[in-house]
């Protein structure tokens, strides 16, 4: 009897309306306009975009992804996989079986031949890349759909929004005359900017910004905007910063700005503030674009998004956590990862961006440990161990302080725990001298011993009033 009521209810459920098997299937349109119907998770994906790349990783899909673009680093993993590009030819794809390709608008219009080759080979082609923040939420739901990951991109936005509310908190009571107002350059050798519903301008507003550029007009169904030399310098007195993103697009460089003619009427050229910003971490629709947000914020209100108080109290400081806190302590830019095809010239003995086997690349702490790592701050870097646990030695900042900062001279000391057989020695030498860190009172300098947080902040402090600049 129960197995017969069993029975008929699924019977009810398989005849209610809305509710079939065809349910099972999902579907969307994207932005080439074709619908997309999803039968079941895609296994097997070749990503033609960064941007999709990147997400894909987020979603937690790696062995799923058997391909990406060729300029692809981060994540690290990124690095491991095959490289593919829209100019191969289409027996190149098919040879390696996807069952998925992930492509942009870009693609699409260019290459429309690769693309129906693909289509007749019986490969799903997906074009998607969001213009606004909204539609980046839809975007990456429509990931998660694709790869029957739909709760995990649910999460994705839960973060992303949290981080948001974060910074929300640090713009927060900033009076409106106090906030800086920005011309933010997308292709400096055409005078573009960025459309005011983009990416990069939402992390500019996200982050107290004020867009003089507000009444600039996208071109096509792009994040650009024409806006020409003429307009830019009718605010130039407004403009309290200059950026510019980096990237293919945009080579942009500090010292080609400021000698554009006429930009010496720019107010924030004058004043030396011109700053380039990655775009992989403004334009592109990733969790990375929360980077973006806080490096600007750090430009425009550096107290606000450099606190340093949770490290005061500490009384030991860790690799990871000095790594953070003299970067923050001197509003140091932030290092991202090269493009894939840059990483690969370096020579196999050094340390690539990723590298570290003990450094946590999903968490927040990996950005501080890479820049400062090349910015030299560490004398014992090996290529894939970083130690972000271990205490940094007092050794080590004297050797930070010293390439950091551009010290004067220093007078000899007689430093009786430190022989001139040292690695360290003139660094040492040069922080002692000109009494940055002191000796105790047996004149020894102890290079071993750990430093606490308030001393760290004191030597960074001292070291900054005594360097040249």
């Amino acid at each position: 009897m129960k197995k017969r009521i069993l029975s008929v209810f699924a019977l009810i459920l398989f005849l209610a309306p809305g509710i079939n098997a065809s349910d099972r299937t999902k579907s969307f349109i994207d932005r080439s306009g074709n619908k997309i119907v999803v039968e079941m998770p895609f296994k097997r994906i070749i990503s033609l975009y960064g941007a999709h790349s990147e997400n894909l990783f987020s979603l937690g899909l790696d062995e799923e992804i058997i391909g990406v673009s060729k300029n692809e680093a981060y994540p690290p993993r990124a690095t491991t996989k095959p490289v593919f590009s829209y100019h191969d030819d289409a027996e190149k794809f098919i040879a390696a079986h996807p069952d998925l390709i992930l492509i942009r608008p870009m693609i699409a219009r260019g290459y429309a031949n690769l693309v129906l080759k693909l289509q007749k080979a019986g490969i799903t082609v997906v074009s998607l890349q969001p213009r606004t923040v909204d539609e980046m939420y839809s975007y990456w739901k429509k990931l998660g759909m694709l790869t029957g990951k739909e709760r995990q991109s649910d999460k994705m936005i839960k973060e992303f929004n949290s981080g948001l509310k974060r910074v929300e908190l640090l713009v927060k009571g900033i009076p409106s005359l106090k906030k800086k107002k920005v011309y933010f350059e997308a292709i400096h050798s055409k005078m573009k900017t960025f459309s005011p519903s983009s990416t990069a301008i939402f992390a500019l507003k996200s982050a107290g910004g004020i867009n003089v550029a507000d009444d600039a007009q996208a071109r096509r169904e792009t994040n650009i905007a024409a806006y020409g030399k003429e307009h830019i310098l009718s605010h130039a007195e407004e403009i309290d910063v200059y950026l510019a993103q980096h990237g293919a697009m945009n080579h942009a460089k500090v010292r080609r700005i400021k000698e554009e003619g006429g930009f010496s009427a720019i107010k924030a050229v004058r004043e030396g503030k011109v700053y380039i910003i990655d775009e992989k971490i403004v334009s592109r629709p990733t969790m990375r674009l929360l980077d973006g947000i806080y490096e600007i914020g750090r430009i425009l209100y550096p107290s606000r998004f450099n606190d340093i108080t949770p490290f005061m109290a500490k009384t030991v400081v860790t690799r990871a956590e000095f790594a953070e806190m003299f970067i923050k302590t001197m509003n140091i830019r932030l290092k991202t990862p090269d493009y894939r095809h840059d990483i690969r010239k370096r020579t196999s003995a050094e340390h690539k961006y990723g590298d570290f086997k003990d450094v946590d690349y999903a968490g927040n702490g990996y950005k501080f440990i890479e820049t400062a790592v090349y910015r030299g701050f560490f004398p014992d870097i090996s290529k894939y161990k970083f130690n972000p646990d271990m205490p940094v030695k007092k050794g080590t900042v004297a050797y930070a302080l010293f390439m950091n900062f551009d010290l004067p001279d220093a007078r000899p000391v007689a430093i009786k725990d430190v022989r001139k057989t040292n690695p360290l020695f003139n660094q040492i030498q040069a922080v002692v001298g000109l009494d940055i860190i002191k000796l105790n009172k047996d004149g020894d300098f102890m290079p071993e011993r750990s430093v606490s947080g308030r001393d760290l902040f004191q030597y960074i402090s001292l070291a900054r009033d005594k360097s040249v600049h």
